[in-house]
């Protein structure tokens, strides 16, 4: 009987990671059918003498850059926001205990009868994230302009132009930044309705340029239901803690989006669009199959280790590290095995459909490869609090990028790039070894050395 149940558990468990992950990709199927289906229409129309298709276009290619480096923020601000209550309501504790040493019996009660209050009780993530965002949002904004800025002076874009991309980057980002939301409340749904009100917008209203964005933060603002209230609450975090998060994401997030990024700048606007983002299919999948299937397996196991430091002798901690290191391995050699057979799915359909574009999707699907399998490794790497180490190799990347399209400003720039970054992947992987060989010593000891 028990033997049965398991079974059935399991498959239930099955069951909802595969909804999870499909509602989790969802976008990437709905966008890639309609924005065919709208481009004629966009195309008929300008922005002060600039294609209209072209300010979507570069807006599509740097949001999900810039959406990394808007959104990691909010997670440490949502850290700090449980600190602080935890902190009020110990201050009142010592407080009270200090009155009782004093003698000082009603005032302690008095002060202990305060923890009760709203203000010192625990919150759920949601609240937290819904009492920072409108900050942190007006703090973000900002960033879309070193994004805007080399766009509009290398394609030499009007002033109308100019202010269209800024406002559209700033929509993706509420949009971006408000997609946390079904994250934290761990509900693919809300995430499912808010990317569908999006393309609707997009589909039914092409030319709104930005409505798309403001439909889906308004339905995922709407889903806050009774945490809406929180808004208004507008707590702050110090801003060197948002620029040091931002440059962070900055960086993670270029391993996959800025070749798109800097090929449209040396292109000046002309890429081959559907050769390359659908080539960009696999790695979407892959890496979002990583963050719905394998990412909480390998948090539980982080987690599961700086429990048992003071529980366990070092042979036993040893122990735990290495079932560690194997769920590390395994979520990344699962993720990898995702990208191989959707790019050769991917790869199949490009060649009898798109011939005449084989030669730069093949190029894509291989790079594309290499970007998952570093951004993965720099992942791993980034959980072992090796923050340096990670900018670094990030920065590296941006270099070779950089380099490379400098050299050979068009696509054939992903040649070089595609030996540089095997060369990268290499050596992140080497890093990862490091790292990971001894979980308990980047943990703990490093740390602990360093104090």
């Amino acid at each position: 009987m028990s033997t049965n149940h398991g079974t059935e558990e399991k498959s239930n468990s099955a069951w909802r990671l595969l909804i999870n992950f499909l509602l989790y990709v969802s976008p990437v199927a709905l966008l890639t059918t309609v924005f065919p289906m709208v481009t004629p229409t966009i195309n008929r129309y300008n922005l002060d003498g600039v294609p209209l298709i072209q300010v979507i276009l570069a807006a599509s290619i740097t949001v999900p850059w810039l959406s990394q480096a808007a959104c990691l923020p909010l997670y440490r601000a949502i850290q700090m926001e449980h600190k602080k209550i935890a902190d009020a309501r110990e201050g009142l504790r010592i407080h009270a205990e200090t009155l009782e040493h004093q003698l000082k019996r009603a005032e302690a009660r008095a002060v202990r009868a305060r923890m009760s209050e709203p203000q010192f009780q625990d919150i759920t993530d949601l609240t937290a994230f819904t009492r920072n965002w409108l900050y942190l949002f007006f703090m973000t904004m900002p960033l879309v302009l070193l994004f805007a800025i080399p766009v509009a002076l290398v394609l030499h874009w009007s002033p109308t132009a100019f202010g269209a991309f800024f406002v559209l980057g700033v929509l993706n980002i509420a949009f971006a930044q408000l997609l946390v939301i079904p994250n934290l409340a761990k509900n693919r749904i809300i995430w499912f309705i808010a990317w569908l009100g999006y393309t609707l917008a997009l589909y039914c209203y092409p030319v709104i340029w930005f409505l798309p964005p403001l439909v889906g933060s308004l339905i995922l603002l709407v889903s806050l239901g009774k945490d809406l209230v929180h808004l208004l609450h507008f707590a702050r975090i110090p801003l060197k803690d948002i620029a040091f998060d931002a440059l962070r994401g900055f960086f993670t997030g270029s391993i996959i989006w800025a070749d798109k990024y800097m090929l449209f700048l040396v292109t000046g606007g002309e890429i081959n669009v559907v050769a390359i983002y659908l080539s960009l299919i696999p790695c979407v999948i892959a890496y979002n199959y990583f963050f719905v299937v394998e990412a909480d397996r390998v948090n539980a196991s982080i987690q599961h280790l700086w429990t048992i430091f003071d529980r366990l002798p070092y042979k036993g901690v040893q122990e735990e590290s290495s079932k560690a290191l194997r769920t590390s391995n395994r979520a990344i050699r699962n993720s990898l095995l995702i990208y191989i057979a959707s790019a050769i799915v991917t790869g199949i359909l490009m060649f009898i459909f798109l011939p005449q574009s084989y030669p730069l999707a093949l190029s894509g699907l291989v790079v594309a490869f290499l970007f998952v399998a570093v951004a993965l490794l720099i992942y791993q790497i980034e959980y072992m609090t090796m923050y340096v180490t990670v900018q670094l190799l990030s920065a590296a990347h941006l270099v070779l990028l950089f380099i490379s399209f400098m050299i050979l400003p068009n696509e054939t720039g992903y040649l070089p790039i595609i030996a540089g970054e095997a060369v990268l992947a290499f050596a992140c992987y080497r890093v990862y070894r490091q790292a990971w060989a001894a979980p308990e010593y980047s943990l703990f000891w490093r740390r602990a050395l360093a104090w």
